[in-house]
């Protein structure tokens, strides 16, 4: 099957030498680092992105290091300066929302959302959208949190972060894991005395095993806890709402929301395996591998218990699915079920099939030379070539717009179907082209990018200069950078496909690896950039937003520029030669597309979304707690629909429902 057809069934400056990743045998395999150089001093340096987006919970010795922007915790460690002592956002690993509050009760807070839906009034029996109120179902926190205990951030991984919990000033403290699929919500306790408390009225339902406790909440929830150690002593105290270790504890308290289809037993022979976190490894062209790191005397024994969404389910080795006997299924906020998956080897291995022909610069099914004739292309084109060209804004976004747009027209003047034997238009169009990219090969553009030390990244100056987070659609603050960059590696791609003896290209190489390294560097071994910024080898999509708190966490909204970059991502590969980046940029392309047709483009046999929200066919803003029918920018539905559209490429033309 075509690649196009997935999508309808779902897009060295001079003087200055860097080194890039080679082919997978020579530099260590898909993963291998774009490049471990200190980015180029035409990179204007800046540090005082955090006086306009500032980082908390966060260890110091993390500072020095590239920090994720765009993951899905992010709200844990992003927040305004209004916000900053008050303000506690959600962040959803799934099935669970979890908080780090800033008012009583203080610890790991843990809601099970799919319990607290509500919808947009219906008009004519569709929803605008559905989204979830977060409530205290339960708190991992401990009787010494009388005030606000101090929360860090220690390690991350590429599905999740560790965090540490102290009474403040005190060496008393819980860790916990935080990854996504997590089963258990879990916290390890030293010398604190564990509290589990919720905003709801608990009775203890059943406590007649050592070490586990099944507790009914009052808005009908029941949850189940084990202790690691089981001679510990646990009550309901007086306020009838928290359950107290009888003295101070030491061990892992693990909580699980019960399903309602299962025994009260469902969980026990999982609980002792606990998940600390997980990266992503890359076996071939179309398969990589969720390697989960573990811990625990059941964990090669009964194994771990890990929930998969939708879109894992379809495509892993030995899948459990919802309709085995055996399935644990509880609900995503905005992704549907999950169901949960046992391993003993702890990993998943997942495969996303080759197309028959893959994309390349040219659709699959190009048009004949008679319907270019009959449909008058080339005069149009001629007059689109000749027409005026500029970099006429400070965005990077619309400039690669543009970019790619210009680029497409020249890869069109290169079409023998279009212009016959001709090169004329083909190198009017190039020098055309090379003479407007001048400004972009010196970063003298009017809004040039500047390399920024907090996070680590390559943003636009305008947030500095302006002193605004919200110019250039907050790319200072690292939203949309997969969307604004995607347009410049795309065109670049087709440029040195057309013309690789330019002169130019080695500048225009430096720049545009360096702006790959921003969104897509696969390495921890490249100390200037974070592993995948934007994208997250767990959900299958991006996220869009960037480093300031979400009230229902990150989203995404252009699936079709979103898969623009992988498109040209894997094209910059193949032009290349670098056989690692087009392989990585192939897959992440496949993976990202199946991701679109299950999440974001709705068929009207869509079980994912509710049946309400089901007619509007594409989902909007689709964040980690909510799906809005609408743009950032605009209520019109051509805009709605039409932003899942752009750019029009190979990749995505024909009708991108799939129908």
């Amino acid at each position: 099957m075509k690649i196009t057809h997935l999508i309808q069934a779902a897009v060295a400056v001079a003087g200055t030498t860097q080194s890039f990743a080679a082919d997978t045998t020579s530099s260590g395999g898909y993963m291998a680092p774009f490049s471990t150089d200190e980015p180029s001093d035409l990179f204007q340096r800046y540090d005082t992105l955090t006086e306009l987006a500032p980082i908390i919970n966060v260890a110091s010795d993390l500072l020095t290091k590239p920090i994720p922007t765009n993951k899905w915790w992010g709200n844990l460690i992003h927040t305004t300066k209004q916000d900053i002592n008050t303000v506690a956002n959600p962040a959803w690993s799934n099935p669970y929302a979890l908080k780090l509050p800033k008012q009583a009760p203080f610890g790991l807070q843990a809601c099970y959302s799919y319990t607290y839906r509500s919808m947009a009034n219906e008009v004519n029996g569709v929803v605008k959208y559905y989204l979830h109120a977060f409530r205290n179902d339960l708190t991992l926190s401990a009787t010494e949190f009388s005030s606000k205990p101090d929360y860090e951030i220690y390690s991350f991984s590429d599905m999740g972060a560790s965090l540490r919990t102290c009474a403040s000033g005190s060496d008393n403290c819980m860790d916990s894991s935080l990854v996504n699929g997590m089963a258990f919500v879990s916290a390890t306790y030293s010398g604190l005395t564990a509290s589990i408390v919720s905003e709801y009225a608990m009775t203890i339902v059943d406590d007649s095993t050592a070490g586990k406790y099944v507790i009914q909440l009052a808005n009908s929830q029941t949850w189940v806890v084990y202790s690691s150690d089981p001679s510990a002593s646990f009550s309901i105290d007086s306020t009838g709402s928290a359950l107290v270790s009888n003295a101070p504890y030491t061990g892992t308290l693990r909580v699980a929301i019960l399903p309602d289809s299962n025994e009260q037993s469902v969980y026990d022979d999982y609980a002792s395996c606990i998940i600390h976190g997980g990266n992503v490894s890359m076996e071939s062209r179309t398969s990589y591998t969720l390697q989960w790191e573990t811990e625990g005397s059941g964990c090669d024994s009964t194994g771990l218990l890990h929930f998969a969404l939708p879109h894992q389910v379809e495509v892993m080795d030995n899948a459990i699915t919802a309709q085995s006997s055996d399935a644990i299924v509880l609900h995503s906020s905005t992704r549907g079920q999950m169901v949960g998956q046992v391993s003993t080897s702890g990993s998943w291995t997942l495969t996303e099939s080759e197309a028959d022909e893959e994309v390349d610069f040219y659709p699959a099914s190009r048009r004949s030379v008679d319907v270019v004739s009959k449909i008058k292309l080339l005069p149009t084109l001629q007059s689109d070539i000749d027409s005026d060209w500029s970099f006429s804004t400070g965005s990077w976004y619309f400039n690669g717009k543009a970019y790619q747009k210009y680029a497409s027209l020249c890869l069109m003047a290169a079409d023998s179907a279009v212009v016959g034997d001709d090169t004329t238009l083909l190198s009017t169009c190039l020098t055309k082209l090379e003479k407007l990219l001048e400004p972009f090969l010196s970063n003298t553009l009017s809004s040039p990018l500047a390399y920024e030390t907090a996070y680590k990244g390559i943003v636009t100056s305008q947030v500095f200069t302006a002193n605004n987070i919200d110019v250039d659609f907050g790319n200072g603050i690292y939203n949309d950078h997969h969307y604004h960059y995607g347009y410049w590696i795309t065109a670049s791609a087709i440029l040195k496909k057309l013309d690789p003896t330019w002169s130019g290209m080695p500048q225009l190489e430096t720049m545009v690896w360096t702006i790959l390294r921003d969104v897509a560097n696969p390495s921890a071994d490249d100390q200037y950039f974070p592993t995948f910024r934007h994208f997250s080898w767990y959900l299958g999509h991006s996220y869009s937003h960037g480093v300031t708190p979400m009230a229902d966490g990150k989203d995404e909204e252009s699936t079709s520029e979103d898969l623009n970059f992988f498109y040209g991502m894997k094209l910059w590969g193949q032009v290349s030669e670098n056989k690692a980046v087009e392989d990585l940029g192939s897959l992440m392309l496949r993976l990202n597309a199946r991701a679109v047709r299950t999440y974001f483009l709705m068929t009207s046999d869509n079980t994912i979304h509710p049946p309400q929200f089901v007619p509007n066919h594409v989902t909007g803003i689709f964040f980690d707690n909510k799906a809005d029918y609408a743009t950032w920018f605009s209520a019109e539905k051509y805009c709605i629909h039409g932003i899942q559209m752009i750019p029009v490429s190979p990749i995505n033309g024909g009708d991108c429902y799939g129908q």
